[in-house]
C-alpha cells in the first residue's frame, strides 16, 4: 500500500534489509506460528510520553465483536491486565530511538509509538490482525502519525497477568513489522519480534541496524509452536478493497466512515488465501468468494490492492510457503496473479472462471515479487483525481480488453463475487 510520501512516509527506495536482529538487548526466538483469515481484536494507538498508560485512543478494529478496553488501573505498569480471560493483552512500541524509549521489563516503554491488542490464545482464526497504525493521511480516523516516524527498534511484551493463558511462555506472542500496505511486501525481518527473550529472560527489545518507516504491525499467537498446529498448502495471497479510488477513505477499516456517493458507507474489506503457486489448477484451481460488507451482495469497488502475504508467521502466514521462497522459484515474467469480478445474485457463485464477468485483471509476478512497486489498482480512471499516481489506472478491463469504466463517470465498479488464482504461461500478459 506509488503513494504521497510526502504524507504517508512511504518507503520506496533500495533500502538494505537487514536479515538477522542486532544484538542489542534480545535474540530472536523463531519457532513460527499457524494462522488463518480473520481476527476479533482491539487496537489501540497514542504516542505515549509517561509510564502509565491508560488513556488509550481507539484506532482500528477488525473482524465483528471487537473488545474494548474498560477496566480501570489495568495495563502495563498495573498488576492486572485489561484482557478478559479469554485473550491476552499485548503491548507493542515502535521507537524512533531505542535508548531513549526507555522500555522496562514488564513496565513497557516511557516514550514511542504505543499500540495495543487483545489476542484470543484460544482460537487461530480470532487471532489474526493487521494494524495499519490508524492510516497515512491526516485526516484518516485513527490517524497516529506513526508513518512519518523513522523507526529504530520495536518493544513486544505480554501482560504478566496473562502468562498463564499461553503455557507460562509470553514468547508465544510474537508480532511482524511491515514496510507494505496492510501487511503485504517486505517485512523486515522475516522471523516475527517475539514478546519474550529467552536468552536475558524478560521481554524483548528489538533494536534495527537501520532507520525504517513502519507501515503495518502484524501481532499473533504462534499456533504452531505452542500447539504443533500446521500450515495450509500454498502460497499466501491477499486483496485488500476499498469503495474509492486512492486506498480511500477510509484507509483503515473503520465501518462508520460515509464514503460512497450517496452518503451511505462500504467498510474496506481484506480477504487472504493459500493458493496453489504453480498455477496448476487453472482454469479453476483458485478461490471464490461472495460480497460483504453494509450493501452485500454488492460491493462496491473503487480501487483493489494484492500483495503477497507474509503476515503473522515467520516466515509464512498459515500457508506452507513463504513469500521469499516463492518469489525465488517461480518463473516471475511467465506467472501471474488472475483475477475476475462477476456480478451475480445473493449467494450465485461463478460455476468456472470463464462464466460471464465484469471486469479481470493479470498481474505479473514480477510486481508482487518486488520490495518497491504497490500493486495497488483503480477499478476506474482516477489519473485526473486530486490523488492520482497512489494506485494505477486502466488495468481492470471488460471482457472485450477495453478498460473499465461507467458510463455515469462513478468511481465504483460493483461486483458480487470475484474469483482469484495463480494463472501459469501467462507470457501472452
Amino acid at each position: 500500500v506509488s503513494l504521497l510520501s510526502s504524507l504517508r512516509g512511504v518507503i520506496r527506495n533500495s533500502l538494505q534489509l537487514s536479515t538477522k536482529p542486532r544484538r542489542g538487548r534480545s535474540n530472536i526466538h523463531t519457532q513460527a506460528p499457524d494462522l488463518t483469515n480473520k481476527s476479533i481484536i482491539h487496537s489501540t494507538t497514542m504516542k505515549v510520553s509517561k509510564r502509565t498508560m491508560t488513556a488509550l485512543v481507539s484506532a482500528l478494529m477488525l473482524g465483528s465483536g471487537a473488545i474494548g478496553m474498560a477496566k480501570a488501573d489495568c495495563g502495563f505498569g498495573f498488576d492486572n491486565s485489561c484482557a478478559d480471560d479469554d485473550h491476552v493483552q499485548v503491548g507493542v512500541w515502535l521507537c524512533e530511538d531505542m535508548d531513549s524509549c526507555d522500555c522496562q521489563p514488564y513496565m513497557g516503554c516511557s516514550n514511542g509509538y504505543y499500540r495495543d491488542y487483545l489476542l484470543d490464545p484460544n482460537e487461530p482464526k480470532h487471532n489474526v490482525v493487521c494494524d495499519t497504525l490508524g492510516g497515512w493521511r491526516p485526516g484518516d480516523k485513527g490517524y497516529s502519525g506513526a508513518y512519518d516516524a523513522w523507526i529504530n527498534g520495536v518493544h513486544v511484551e505480554v501482560h504478566p497477568a496473562d502468562y498463564w493463558k499461553l503455557g507460562s511462555y509470553a514468547g508465544n506472542v510474537k508480532a511482524k513489522i511491515g514496510m507494505g500496505d496492510y501487511c503485504t511486501g517486505p517485512q523486515y525481518w522475516d522471523v516475527g519480534l517475539s514478546a519474550w527473550d529467552d536468552d536475558n529472560d524478560q521481554p524483548g527489545d528489538w533494536w534495527f541496524d537501520d532507520w525504517i518507516q513502519v507501515k503495518s504491525v502484524r501481532p499473533y499467537v504462534d499456533f504452531e509452536h505452542m500447539w504443533g498446529s500446521q500450515p495450509a498448502q500454498g502460497v499466501g495471497v491477499k486483496m485488500n478493497v476499498w469503495p474509492d479510488r486512492h486506498m480511500s477513505i477510509p484507509y483503515d477499516q473503520a465501518n462508520d466512515v460515509p464514503n460512497l456517493p450517496d452518503g451511505s458507507i462500504e467498510q474496506p474489506e481484506d480477504q487472504v488465501w493459500c493458493l496453489d503457486g504453480s498455477g496448476a489448477g487453472f482454469p479453476n484451481g483458485g478461490v471464490k468468494w461472495g460480497g460483504w460488507g453494509e450493501n452485500y451482495p454488492q460491493v462496491p469497488a473503487g480501487s483493489i490492492l494484492f500483495g503477497l502475504y507474509d503476515g503473522g508467521v515467520a516466515p509464512r502466514d498459515g500457508c506452507d510457503t513463504s513469500r521469499s521462497d516463492y518469489c525465488g522459484s517461480v518463473d516471475q515474467d511467465n506467472t501471474c496473479l488472475g483475477v475476475r469480478l462477476y456480478q451475480n445474485g445473493d449467494n450465485v457463485f461463478p460455476s468456472s472462471w470463464d462464466d460471464d464477468f465484469v471486469a479481470e485483471t493479470y498481474i505479473k509476478m514480477r510486481y508482487l515479487c518486488d520490495d518497491s512497486y504497490t500493486n495497488c489498482i483503480n477499478t476506474t480512471d482516477g489519473s485526473e483525481d486530486d490523488e492520482a499516481g497512489i494506485c494505477t489506472d486502466n488495468q481492470f478491463t471488460k471482457p472485450d480488453g477495453t478498460p473499465f469504466y461507467n458510463d455515469d463517470g462513478s468511481a465504483q465498479l460493483w461486483f458480487t463475487n470475484y474469483m482469484v488464482q495463480v494463472v501459469p504461461n501467462c507470457n501472452w500478459f
